[in-house]
């Protein structure tokens, strides 16, 4: 006989079996702007993504005072656009580049190059960046859609360099969003 924290569980009962939410289940596709090369091996390097909590932000109580009452309404959030970071692996190919820091520093310089001082039009350098999270048979059950996307953070390739490390090096990133959308199954 089953005991009743167990039996009567509505995740647990008989033929559900409901699973849990895998925070290591997900892929992100980027999409940079038109005439980024390399985006497709973007992918294979992500190693997470952080941010996703603002698209769902706080949003602050407004008071009202009426003699001795208060009365609470809901207020405006601080702000709708959404900050996405990514950290990325990365590796040489065979011609010895750092490919992927090369496709990111190409899209960067498409909105500034700080060696000419360049400046690019928002049209030319905003990109798409498309999360899925899925279960364990590669079912989606979440897609999340940025759009308007663009760099905010530098690409410094390393801060440092250190002989007493042998970890391999990461570059993190961090895009701003104005547009997103999510959908759930």
């Amino acid at each position: 006989m089953a005991l009743p924290h167990y039996s009567e569980d509505q995740t647990s009962k008989k033929g559900r079996n409901f699973e849990p939410v895998q925070a290591n289940l997900f892929e992100v596709t980027i999409l940079p702007p038109a005439g980024i090369a390399g985006a497709e091996l973007l992918l294979q390097h992500i190693n997470s993504i952080g941010g996703l909590a603002a698209l769902h932000r706080e949003v602050a109580a407004v008071e009202q005072k009426y003699k001795f009452a208060t009365r609470s309404y809901a207020g405006m959030p601080d702000g709708t656009a959404v900050d996405i970071t990514i950290n990325f692996s990365l590796n040489l190919n065979d011609a010895n580049q750092a490919y992927v820091y090369k496709t990111i520093r190409q899209w960067y310089r498409s909105q500034y190059n700080p060696e000419t001082g360049e400046m690019g039009l928002k049209k030319n350098y905003v990109g798409t960046i498309v999360i899925v999270q899925f279960n364990r048979e590669g079912d989606i059950f979440r897609k999340i859609t940025l759009d308007d996307c663009f760099i905010t953070s530098g690409i410094g390739f390393t801060d440092s360099l250190d002989y007493s490390s042998a970890d391999p090096q990461a570059l993190e990133m961090t895009w701003r969003c104005d547009v997103w959308s999510e959908e759930l199954n």
